[in-house]
């Protein structure tokens, strides 16, 4: 599977991409599956895919209060 780069360059999914950025599962790339995008500091894009909503918020909460601090 290809993506589109902001530089414009075309990649495939690397293996990061296949886990839950919250708790490491294994994520089904062919079926929906809930995503948050972020730039950071530098301005690179990011995308954090899940395995679940739940565990979507629970990360998204947790990057919330770690921002707080």
């Amino acid at each position: 599977m290809d993506r589109q780069r902001m530089d414009g360059n075309s990649s495939d999914f690397p293996d990061d991409e296949q886990v839950c950025a919250n708790c490491g599962d294994s994520i089904e790339i062919g079926s929906w599956h809930p995503v948050l995008a972020e730039t950071d500091a530098s301005g690179v894009f990011h995308l954090h895919p899940f395995c679940s909503p739940y565990c979507r918020d629970v990360w998204h909460r947790t990057q919330t209060t770690q921002n707080q601090e």
